[in-house]
């Protein structure tokens, strides 16, 4: 396989234009019974995230081998779920989880390269590449990489053999996410390292990423191969729970299928370049059908009893659109309005589900911060079944689609209330928007509106604060009714949707 130096050296010419209870366990503080639902000022807030901010990637680099020491043992490569092995047994590793995680540390690379963890992301981007060939090409429950098949495997061992048991499969969002990931770590790489290489030696070295041969035999290749012969197909979602079609693997097809195009094409892989453009435009299509105009709101799976009402559609906002906040910015963006009515429904829901969210229930601020579950239908307590919780990922994933949406108006110096989204900018700013309206930044409501959009996505994070470990830890999810930490320790995830949601906070200026 690849390393480093030459792994990385041989495309900046290529991509230089290539522009996320019963039976649980209480994690902590055993003796006590009920977490403050008194959260801090803003001031408070901003000394603990940043405090929390290194103690979350230190936390998230401890289980990623090489380097952590959580992932001691596991082979190279190796991104673990969380380090717990019993109620419940997280000690595997997922391909989407992976792919997220990876995706988070190379925004942290691209954005410092010079940075402290930058060398360690490097070595573990290295890894992680080397890891995911061997792993496309492991036969598997789900197939093989003959026909591909194996790609929709969600699960693997922490020794790269895979997962044989009963398991929700397939999934199809990983190749989707591993393929974007790898996809932007070759850009943020070579951006910083222009002067490496010679035109001379550039395929060769490059064959294990991408290669413009059918039957594909490199990562990416493979991996966008199968994104666009099967983004029709049915799958699990991201709760390995329900198969069918669904809204978070949809987005993040699409943008790997969009950006997929731009990077065949340089390789003068042109017939690829224009199916896979084909292909996206057929989802872009296809994706409209997840808005339910009865529901008034965004659905998580298609032609599902449940209301639709996901986390996953959150996430899968964030990951399946790019943070340059582009002209051409896709569909379902996170400041778009489906995307803005469907987290106002959302909160609604979440903020009478769960008691630790009394008080912002009380509250005539329909968007005050609280614990968010996965989706309101939810019965898994962190170990078994029983009744649902908050989970840290999806509470910090609502802080970022507020951030986002502040940066995006800040960026384009404007935002439109529409007849859709009138309900959650009056939620924003109530006695303000009675009509559609462009909102321009000389607009006396443009200012006002930006800094509450960072306000409200601040109290998100305070909720975050208030039921974190007293070391900064993150689980999987903290109890609705007393607020401690339960489901598995250490949760990777918890951690990199803290880090993402802090990224795109620091994107905004103190004084709004």
């Amino acid at each position: 396989m690849l390393n480093i130096p030459r792994f990385m050296l041989v495309s900046y010419i290529l991509l230089c234009a290539f522009a996320a209870s019963t039976g649980a366990r209480l994690i902590n503080h055993p003796l006590r019974t009920h977490k403050s639902e008194i959260y801090p000022r803003a001031s408070a807030l901003d000394a603990w995230v940043d405090g929390e901010y290194g103690i979350a990637l230190n936390r998230l680099l401890a289980n990623i081998n090489p380097g952590g020491q959580n992932a001691a043992g596991t082979v190279a490569g190796t991104v673990l779920a969380s380090p717990s092995r019993s109620h419940p047994d997280y000690y595997y590793q997922w391909v989407r989880d992976a792919a997220i995680t990876t995706s988070s540390l190379v925004s942290i690379y691209a954005s410092n390269p010079n940075s402290s963890p930058s060398s360690q992301i490097l070595q573990i981007m290295d890894a992680y590449s080397k890891l995911q060939y061997d792993i496309q090409r492991t036969n598997n429950p789900s197939g093989s990489f003959g026909d591909l098949s194996g790609l929709g495997e969600p699960k693997f061992n922490v020794d790269g053999t895979p997962f044989t048991g009963p398991w929700g499969r397939p999934q199809r969002d990983g190749p989707a996410l591993r393929a974007l990931t790898l996809m932007r770590y070759l850009k943020a790489y070579n951006n910083t390292h222009p002067l490496l290489w010679t035109p001379a030696d550039s395929r060769g070295q490059y064959k294990d990423l991408y290669t413009a041969s059918m039957p594909p035999n490199s990562v990416i290749k493979a991996d966008l191969e199968y994104v666009a012969h099967n983004w029709q197909a049915s799958g699990f979602d991201l709760w390995e729970e329900v198969n069918g079609l669904h809204f978070f693997t949809a987005m993040v097809q699409l943008r790997a299928l969009k950006e997929g195009a731009v990077v065949a094409g340089l390789f003068g892989d042109m017939g690829a370049a224009g199916y896979y453009k084909q292909q996206a435009d057929a989802l872009t299509t296809f994706i409209r059908n997840f808005w339910d105009n009865n529901k008034g709101h965004l659905v998580e799976t298609l032609q599902s009893q449940r209301s639709g009402l996901d986390c996953g559609i959150l996430v899968g906002t964030l990951q399946g659109t790019e943070t340059t906040y582009a002209a051409d910015e896709g569909v379902y963006p996170p400041w778009s309005d489906e995307i803005l009515v469907t987290l106002l429904a959302f909160v609604k829901d979440m903020r009478n589900r769960f008691p630790i969210n009394s008080a912002a229930a009380k509250s005539s601020d329909q968007l005050a911060g609280v614990g968010m579950g996965r989706y309101p239908e939810d019965l898994y307590d962190g170990d078994t079944t029983s009744v649902g919780n908050p989970w840290f990922l999806c509470t910090a994933s609502v802080s970022e689609v507020f951030y986002r949406t502040a940066s995006n108006a800040q960026q384009r110096t404007s935002f439109a209330v529409t007849s859709r989204n009138l309900a959650f900018w009056q939620a924003v700013l109530p006695n303000t928007f009675q009509n559609a309206r462009t909102v321009t930044a000389l607009d006396p409501a443009f200012r006002p509106a930006i800094r509450r959009l960072k306000e409200i996505g601040d109290s998100f994070l305070s909720v975050v604060q208030a039921h974190a470990g007293t070391q900064g830890d993150l689980s999987e999810e903290f109890d609705g009714v007393t607020g401690f930490m339960r489901g598995a320790a250490d949760l990777t995830w918890s951690y990199g949707a803290f880090i993402d949601a802090v990224r795109r906070r620091r994107e905004l200026p103190a004084v709004l």
